[in-house]
């Protein structure tokens, strides 16, 4: 056997190993069960607090990676399936921000609004029901 037909063969050994090495690597990942848990009820969450209506671009966002995070999750592509659990988690987070915001902003219109009819009412009759006590007495 000659050195260069040694060489040869160590280095098929190598590359063999090597390849067996980054097989099992990627076989031996773990599915992401917490962060797929988190990101569906990040999800959850959005939709109760109204986002579909009060933030649908962050929300549709968050959904459109939920399809791909199932995908990727039932081609064992745990590590993209990681990923995207973590950028469901953030996206379904800023829709509920977004929506409970909205929600608050109505709220406050309203109470503003009502001030402002109570305002009119006390200006229209001013004197209506607030009579000083000392006209009463004499």
């Amino acid at each position: 056997m000659s050195i260069h037909h040694v060489r040869r063969r160590a280095l098929r050994w190598s590359f063999l190993l090597a390849g067996t090495v980054l097989l099992s690597a990627c076989a031996s990942a773990p599915a992401p069960d917490e962060q797929v848990s988190l990101a569906r009820n990040a999800l959850n969450r959005a939709v109760s607090a109204g986002a579909t209506q009060y933030a649908p671009v962050p929300m549709r966002t968050a959904q459109d990676k939920t399809m791909q995070m199932e995908r990727a999750l039932g081609e064992k592509n745990y590590g993209q399936a990681r990923g995207l659990a973590e950028q469901i988690e953030v996206d379904a987070a800023l829709a509920e921000r977004m929506a409970r915001t909205a929600k608050l902003q109505k709220e406050l219109q309203a109470a503003q609004a009502g001030l402002q009819v109570l305002k009119q009412e006390m200006l229209q009759a001013p004197n209506a029901g607030l009579t000083p006590a000392t006209t009463l007495s004499n």
